[in-house]
């Protein structure tokens, strides 16, 4: 049992699944002649980048279809234009619902992009931060020297002192040492630190494990200019800063790239609007994660950026010269299938959305008959003064009395009804 392996039901699993696509990944190399854990990252980057391709062509698609449909959205903006009214805004927030249902359109696949990098993300954070507890030939490397350091007395104590000393962080030396969490501290180290180490316990036996793997240590952890991956690159001037500053230049250069497509939908051009704006911090959130993380998690950050700079560019040059009609079209009757099997499934009745059916359960009506009574109510008593509010429901006639209707306690009715009472109360007191 490997015990530096991450935790967890969710995260745990899935860095288990990452270090197990990252072992192939460097064993395939490694057989080739290549040791270098770099290499695995930036090809493992792109593997999950690719497998992730379908969510964000379909978003990309989406946003062009709404693109082609512009002049559709304006017109129903148009036809809404000044009117502020409840029924009016819900009338229009329909008729775009409804054109977006019709051609299948859905702008959420980017979310959920964003949203599946996220774990993917920290689950690869533990399997960086102890890479040799998920790939085999680096735990090879440093099987001899934990098993040569276990067996001398006050063995704790001694690699407590050298980290602290040598300010290797990210790391904690138990009282009761194991030889996975010798490995931990192992795996923290720089060429020169294994020295230092050689020269702390001073034995023929540990001399000679960091003899022999030391080389192949260093080169699997080696990036260009020297750049350990499983350290942080930190805020003294070094090559590795050369990393977090590729992260953002990437995660900048992605953001600028997207396409900025107006839909005609007022109100989602809003939205879109303020999302950009937020997502304009990513670049130097990107700076400021990757410089305090192994070197390592901020390449694939980095690679993962640069791939999204290819994949938007390359996705928008496509669609810029495709047959939208064609694409428009076919989403259409793809929609429409869609509609049909759902159908079918729910003995001829279409599913509804999600604000569809929470408005009805606050109802207890169907929309055209929510509808119909929030237009009767907007038209009879749209100029009223709360206090004199009573819902459209209560007369029959203009003249007819009051009757008493009773509403559902905590319903905006009952709250507005009661309020109205107390005011006529007070007044005729």
């Amino acid at each position: 049992m490997i015990l530096t392996q991450s935790g967890g039901f969710i995260l745990g699993n899935l860095a288990k699944l990452l270090g197990w696509i990252m072992n192939g990944i460097y064993n395939l190399f490694s057989n080739m002649g290549f040791i270098s854990i770099a290499l695995s990252i930036i090809v493992f980057t792109i593997v999950v980048r690719l497998l992730m391709f379908p969510l964000s062509i379909r978003s990309t698609r989406s946003s062009w279809i709404q693109r082609y449909l512009q002049p559709e959205f304006t017109k129903i903006n148009k036809k809404y234009k000044g009117k502020k009214d409840s029924n009016s805004i819900l009338a229009m927030q329909k008729e775009t619902g409804d054109l977006k249902k019709k051609y299948g359109i859905k702008t959420s696949a980017g979310c959920l992009t964003a949203l599946i990098q996220l774990p993917i993300f920290l689950s690869l954070y533990n399997v960086i931060q102890n890479i040799p507890a998920y790939v085999d030939k680096i735990r090879a490397l440093y099987q001899p020297i934990a098993d040569a350091i276990m067996k001398f007395g006050n063995t704790a104590e001694k690699l407590s002192k050298f980290v602290t000393d040598n300010g290797i962080t990210r790391v904690s030396v138990p009282a009761e040492l194991t030889t996975n969490s010798v490995i931990d501290v192992l795996a923290k180290c720089s060429g020169d630190n294994l020295d230092k180490l050689a020269t702390i316990y001073n034995s023929p036996e540990v001399v000679n494990a960091i003899a022999d793997n030391k080389a192949d240590i260093v080169a699997s952890n080696d990036f260009i200019l020297g750049i350990n991956l499983s350290e942080a690159p930190g805020w003294a001037w070094s090559w590795a800063l050369i990393i977090p500053l590729a992260a953002f230049l990437f995660q900048f250069l992605s953001m600028k790239v997207a396409p900025n497509i107006s839909t005609g939908d007022a109100q989602q051009d809003q939205q879109m609007k303020s999302m950009r704006r937020f997502m304009m911090i990513m670049p130097v959130m990107s700076f400021f994660v990757t410089i305090g993380v192994p070197a390592g998690l901020g390449l694939y950050w980095a690679v993962s950026a640069l791939m999204s700079v290819v994949i938007t560019l390359a996705t928008n040059f496509h669609y810029s010269h495709a047959d939208m009609e064609a694409i428009t079209e076919k989403a259409r009757l793809k929609a429409e299938r869609k509609r049909e099997r759902q159908m079918a499934r729910n003995g001829g009745k279409e599913k509804k959305g999600f604000l569809e059916r929470m408005q009805e359960a606050a109802t207890g009506k169907n929309e055209s008959e929510q509808r119909a009574e929030d237009s009767a109510g907007m038209q009879k008593y749209g100029g009223a003064r709360l206090k004199s509010y009573t819902s459209a429901t209560v007369y029959k006639n203009d003249t007819e009395e009051k009757k008493n209707v009773q509403y559902k306690p905590g319903s905006l009715a009952s709250k507005a009804n009661a309020l109205r009472d107390y005011y006529n109360k007070n007044e005729k007191e």
